[in-house]
């Protein structure tokens, strides 16, 4: 009976638990140290620029906390981060992941988009939006795609106030290794696009867990509660 009675209990334990064991990486939130930015200026990671484009930590309209980048057009980006190798897998194991969340706004423009590299190699181009699965895109799009570059285009409605997305990058895009990524705003007369607390992980994001209470966490403990 005791050995029935610890099994149950050690069952129960890991369906209440284990996601407070998921791996999360906090690609860019506030600049700490336990970001992908190991502590430096993530803002300096993005080290091509389009057309004059800059990333810059603003103070005055982040999502929450103290903080947040604002990209101005064209875009600036970098497929070979610092650091950066994130596997993006259907099953992760340790270090790996599959879930994805940030938030987004866009400032006078048409449309946002975000885009990462696979080792280095940016996404095909063949039909401005596409429906998952979407192997070899790695383009997430609201709004108006003005570029004609392949994305999915998870929204028709420019974010013009923070709106929260959260996206299974496997389910989108298939298997592949994050080693940098582009803010792109566009040549569409916008200022430019805000973005903050981007996160990955190896669990589900909920993006009801992202309120006026606070912060995107940077456990997925945190995010539950």
């Amino acid at each position: 009976m005791r050995k029935w009675s610890f099994m149950v209990f050690a069952v129960v334990f890991v369906m209440i638990c284990a996601p407070a064991f998921a791996d999360v990486k906090v690609l860019f939130d506030e600049n700490a140290a336990n970001e992908a930015a190991a502590g430096d200026d993530i803002q300096a990671f993005f080290n091509q620029h389009s057309d004059g484009s800059t990333v810059t930590w603003v103070t005055t309209d982040p999502y929450k906390g103290n903080s947040c980048l604002f990209c101005t057009p064209t875009q600036s980006y970098n497929e070979n981060m610092t650091g950066w190798s994130f596997p993006i897998k259907e099953t992760p194991a340790a270090g790996e992941y599959r879930y994805i969340i940030f938030a987004w706004k866009s400032d006078g423009g048409r449309g946002v988009m975000v885009q990462f590299p696979d080792n280095a190699a940016w996404g095909a181009v063949t039909t401005p939006c596409v429906e998952p699965p979407a192997p070899g895109t790695r383009r997430y799009i609201a709004g108006e795609n003005v570029t004609g570059w392949t994305g999915i285009c998870v929204s028709q409605d420019v974010p013009a106030q923070w709106t929260v997305v959260a996206r299974d990058l496997f389910a989108d895009f298939g298997e592949f290794t994050m080693t940098g990524m582009a803010l792109t705003p566009f040549t569409d007369d916008g200022n430019g696009d805000y973005y903050d607390a981007m996160m990955i992980s190896s669990e589900p994001l909920d993006a009801t867990a992202v309120g006026s209470a606070g912060k995107l966490a940077t456990t997925w403990g945190d995010m539950k509660r």
